[in-house]
């Protein structure tokens, strides 16, 4: 599994600037914030997602204060029934745990089977903050650079407006 100061080496390698907070572990979005206030980033809501038969996967980035429009979401990503995945279906697909979701887990996802979107409001903002794997420590680097990383790895996001 790749965990943070792997990712932190890979951005290094691929010369992504990006700083490490580090603090108690937090599960919510909510909690992230009390450890740090004062930083200008776009927070974020990660959603692993999934259908029943056969199954898909999605892991779906919105703004924190948004909520999901799952019909919405169902007609632009043209997909069945949705449901939040198993927490053993987190651990097998992106090696992570409930309240540790980021999209950093993509890199965990040995079948490649994890379909990646982005709401416009996250894509277009100037720097975002999430979790390397790890969710005592928040990762804050620009949202395209963070776009390009994944894009890279294999997992371009798909940008929709929800």
């Amino acid at each position: 599994m790749v965990n943070a100061p792997q990712i932190s080496q890979k951005l290094q390698e691929q010369g992504i600037p990006f700083r490490i907070i580090r603090h108690p572990a937090v599960f919510t979005a909510e909690q992230a914030d009390r450890y740090v206030q004062g930083e200008k980033f776009v927070r974020t809501k990660n959603l692993f997602l999934t259908t029943s038969k056969p199954n898909h996967y999605y892991l779906v980035l919105i703004e924190e204060h948004k909520r999901l429009d799952t019909k919405r979401f169902r007609r632009l990503a043209d997909t069945p029934r949705l449901t939040f995945a198993s927490p053993a279906e987190l651990q097998t697909k992106l090696g992570l745990t409930p309240g540790s979701v980021s999209p950093f887990g993509l890199l965990n996802n040995c079948d490649h089977d994890v379909q990646l979107f982005v709401d416009r409001d996250v894509a277009t903002a100037a720097t975002i903050g999430c979790h390397p794997n790890d969710n005592t420590m928040t990762t804050i680097l620009a949202t395209s650079d963070l776009l390009r990383f994944l894009r890279q790895a294999g997992y371009p996001a798909q940008i929709i407006d929800l």
